[in-house]
């Protein structure tokens, strides 16, 4: 995959679904991290899967995404839902 904006495991959509929430660098993306920045794609109303989750998180670590445990991807869905009590914006988990 490319990596807009030297994101790891970012490609060309979801790199411009961030710009588009305002996040165009790693360091951005680092400041804020994966859980924000996935909030604000959705606050856009895109329906991103919970991969895009993933990716961001490994991005913001600079790891692959597929090296997430199960405990940190549990970490994660549980904190996007203190951040969106509605749920996670995905129609497909």
């Amino acid at each position: 995959m490319s990596d807009p904006g030297g994101m790891k495991n970012i490609g060309p959509v979801s790199g411009q679904w961030l710009a588009a929430a305002g996040i165009t660098t790693l360091d951005d993306l680092q400041k804020i991290g994966a859980v924000e920045a996935y909030g604000r794609v959705c606050d856009l109303g895109i329906k991103p899967s919970l991969n895009l989750l993933w990716a961001l998180e490994g991005a913001v670590r600079g790891i692959p995404f597929h090296a997430l445990t199960e405990d940190e991807r549990k970490s994660l869905r549980e904190r996007v839902a203190e951040r969106r009590p509605q749920g996670p914006c995905a129609g497909h988990e």
